[in-house]
């Protein structure tokens, strides 16, 4: 599979958008977070998995967790979908209610079971960012099919939404000779390319509608590229041609779901190392939105202020942090939500605590730090910064 990328200039992306974890970050009742080795590459993967489950089970037992969502996280790892070969697992759980379970490519280094009002997400955000929402479309000169990759949930196959057959006029060249000839030659012409542009009318509404930053074009090379010129500024900036053999034929094609999932890889890099070099301007002006440290940063989300928070995996960050009701009221000092009128609920750790604040303001996230998706980015104090939506007052 061979992905040509015509790359474009993205501005200044927004990269992870972190609402699709509000849900699991607005309500302060407690949850249970668990991340666990779900390898299924042995014979005895089944009795490994139950041993690993009642470690991780137990640890949440001692921690306080209660028998609804301990039982509700029981029946998804055992009763639930099973990993191919080597993978990770991670799941969030709060009374009967299983709102995130997703594989991760990799077994955890440190499988853990947490039970707190915050969620740690920290480790499933180094390892697998948010789902890129991709529209896909397979074409050929009798006209395509237009797919859509689902954004929520990591292990669902691309979902047919609207196929389009060309015009019932001749779609194959004839032999012949003379004139006769050459006119039905600009016939079958004619009718193909207005049914590429046809698709990619289709094709620009669907990446309006979705908000999708990538759009995989497959199928007979010559219908592929032409369908690339005919896209919209918006669809074309974020347009991957792929070379992909199979024809149109619904769903179920594991060559093109390969082909989307290399694709969406490669978008998600060339969007973090896009923020990467954004941080290093503006980080270097001394007016720059720019903000590092937990202190400041912290602020910052109360101020609802925050674009992008970025952190430093490779960091050890030992701080609690007072949270309130609203998720973006998080400070070092409860005293310090008190004066603006705030009952603190609990302290949770600072990770847990930034990405709550941030998930709740529609703040993006970006991972520093070397790794699997940190793509290094420069040394920021606590592993902590954050691009802002506005200079401080103070440096304007």
């Amino acid at each position: 599979m061979v992905a040509a990328v015509h790359p474009e200039v993205l501005g200044y992306p927004t990269h992870v958008d972190l609402r699709f974890l509000r849900r699991l970050t607005e309500p302060t009742e407690p949850c249970a977070t668990v991340y666990l080795d779900a390898s299924h590459d042995s014979e005895d993967a089944e009795h490994a998995l139950r041993l690993r489950w009642q470690e991780r089970r137990t640890s949440l037992e001692e921690q306080g967790a209660d028998a609804r969502t301990l039982d509700a996280l029981e029946d998804a790892v055992l009763r639930g979908r099973r990993a191919a070969g080597r993978a990770g697992r991670v799941l969030v759980a709060r009374g009967d209610e299983v709102p995130l379970d997703r594989f991760l490519p990799e077994p955890p280094d440190q499988p853990s079971a947490t039970w707190g009002v915050a969620p740690d997400l920290l480790p499933m955000l180094l390892q697998l960012p948010e789902p890129m929402t991709a529209v896909v479309v397979r074409v050929d000169r009798g006209g395509g099919e237009i797919l859509l990759a689902d954004p929520s949930d990591a292990d669902a196959e691309t979902e047919p939404v609207e196929e389009f057959e060309g015009e019932e006029h001749p779609l194959h060249k004839v032999r012949g000779g003379g004139w006769k000839h050459l006119k039905m030659q600009h016939t079958v012409e004619n009718t193909w390319r207005s049914n590429v542009r046809e698709v990619a009318e289709r094709v620009d509404r669907r990446v309006v509608e979705t908000g999708a930053r990538l759009v995989v074009l497959a199928g007979e090379a010559q219908s592929r590229r032409l369908l690339h010129d005919n896209l919209g500024e918006e669809s074309a900036k974020y347009a991957v041609e792929v070379e992909h053999s199979g024809m149109p034929s619904g769903a179920d094609d594991p060559e093109l779901e390969a082909a989307v999932d290399t694709a969406a890889r490669d978008a998600s890099t060339r969007e973090r190392l896009a923020v990467l070099d954004h941080l290093d301007q503006v980080a270097a002006r001394p007016d720059g939105a720019f903000a590092q440290g937990i202190r400041p940063v912290l602020a910052a989300l109360r101020a609802e202020q925050v674009d992008t928070l970025l952190l430093d995996g490779g960091v050890e960050r030992a701080a609690l942090v007072w949270i309130a009701e609203p998720s973006t009221h998080v400070a070092l000092e409860r005293e310090e939500l008190e004066a603006i009128g705030d009952e603190p609920v609990d302290q949770v750790p600072v990770d847990s605590a930034l990405l709550r604040a941030a998930a709740g303001s529609g703040a993006a996230f970006q991972p520093l730090g070397g790794g699997r998706t940190g793509l290094v980015g420069r040394p920021v104090e606590d592993g902590v910064a954050a691009l802002l939506r506005w200079a401080p007052a103070a440096s304007s």
